[in-house]
């Protein structure tokens, strides 16, 4: 059976490894590094999990990475209305 995530609203919905990999891409990441920290959080990623645990997630790997990655996330989801 297919991990499901909690969004924020409540809901939840499958595990989509793909979301990770275009979030990373849309900061700037190469597909390459995009598609590692997708493949580690889904190896760590648990039934339920919150969406916003696994955006932390995601973040500090891109920090980690490149902290300009981190930042141009934060900027992406204000354009968003997040």
């Amino acid at each position: 059976m297919a991990i499901q995530v909690v969004k924020k609203d409540g809901k939840t919905e499958p595990f989509q490894r793909q979301k990770i990999v275009n979030a990373c891409t849309a900061v700037g990441a190469p597909a390459d590094v995009a598609a590692s920290i997708a493949d580690e959080i889904e190896k760590s990623a648990r039934d339920q999990m919150p969406t916003s645990e696994i955006r932390a997630m995601v973040l500090d790997r891109l920090g980690k990475i490149k902290q300009d990655w981190a930042k141009n996330w934060a900027q992406h989801e204000q354009t968003k209305g997040k």
